[in-house]
């Protein structure tokens, strides 16, 4: 069917947005700075299948716009999105691994419910996780965790720092930490062994933008600025990564690495720590993996990459109001 003139119009902002949406994604080179616009991949995505679902309602051939955009831009889905999986591959023996920043166990009341520490007791409990990382992770304000007889929470002369905890069932064989120069975040590991084979579990706080909900670009006036302060975290971030890349060459064992990465999926700084690794929620995880919202749009910013040598049976995204960021679970296990 042929287009009418107001058609045309829709018809060009759907290329522009698609163009947009491919350079955001990294499917193809971009000449120009998105770093700040890749948190929007959501809503831009939302806008584009909304124009393809409009033009295959009417029947009209500027669907195939979209059919070719997904095509080149294949290998990118299944960052944002992904369906559920009809056969994963499973090993026969099992750990779980959960990643969870409590933000303080909300010490300062942002969120208006009452005993919220003790509510993450009884979650944990629940879902019996055998490692968990926990980012800004109070002393005074965290519940026993009963169950967890070894532990590695970030050493207290770092005053001013985000605090770092790592808890496990298995007994904890060696341990570390990395200070992040200039920041108040900071990474952890610990060394376990699971059926006599020993294995790494970083726990990475990378640097955090600081931003509130009156922080857009389309209502900051001063957005050249904002962009500015965006490059200058990411550039800090991708220097943090260069610090922990030198702490992992010493690391002669398979690695599982929890991370707040403060980004996404499409950042730089993503592609630099997954690179070469897994990542347990393109694996084994469903639907848009989502750990954080920002002004409303969905965000994964929270992230379980493991050694290819380890087989992700599943892994679970948990939507529950404890914090600002959702805890996330990975089973894993060897052949």
């Amino acid at each position: 069917m042929r287009l009418h003139f107001l058609e045309y119009g829709l018809l060009f902002i759907n290329a522009i947005t698609l163009m947009f949406q491919l350079m955001l994604m990294g499917s193809i080179p971009s000449f120009f700075n998105f770093s700040v616009l890749n948190l929007f991949i959501p809503i831009v995505v939302l806008i584009n299948l909304s124009l393809f679902t409009y033009w295959l309602i009417k029947m009209k051939w500027p669907f195939l716009l979209f059919m070719i955009a997904f095509l080149i831009g294949y290998g990118e889905w299944s960052l944002l999105y992904q369906f559920p999986k009809t056969s994963i591959r499973k090993s026969s023996s099992t750990f779980s691994v959960m990643s969870f920043n409590v933000r303080l166990f909300n010490a300062y009341n942002w969120i208006e419910k009452k005993d919220i520490p003790l509510k993450i007791e009884a979650f944990i409990r629940d879902k019996n996780p055998d490692v968990i990382c926990f980012q800004e992770y109070s002393k005074n304000e965290a519940p026993r965790f009963e169950g967890y007889d070894y532990k590695y929470i970030q050493p207290t002369r770092n005053i001013g720092k985000s605090p770092l905890a790592i808890y496990s069932k298995f007994p904890i064989l060696s341990q570390g930490y990395i200070d992040f120069k200039e920041s108040t975040n900071s990474g952890s590991y610990v060394d376990l062994s699971f059926r006599n084979k020993r294995f790494r579990v970083y726990n990475l706080h990378l640097e955090s933008f600081r931003i509130t909900e009156a922080d857009s670009l389309l209502s900051n006036p001063y957005s050249k600025e904002f962009q500015v302060k965006f490059d200058d975290v990411f550039k800090k971030q991708l220097t943090q990564i260069d610090q922990f890349n030198q702490v992992e060459l010493e690391n002669d064992f398979p690695s599982v690495i929890c991370t707040d990465l403060n980004n996404t999926q499409f950042s730089k700084t993503y592609k630099a720590l997954a690179l070469n690794r897994q990542d347990a929620f393109t694996e084994a995880g469903k639907g848009l993996g989502e750990t954080f919202y920002f002004s409303s749009f969905p965000l994964r910013i929270d992230f379980i990459l493991t050694d290819k040598s380890f087989i992700v049976n599943s892994f679970e995204v948990y939507r529950e109001d404890l914090s600002d960021h959702y805890p996330i679970i990975t089973y894993l296990g060897w052949d």
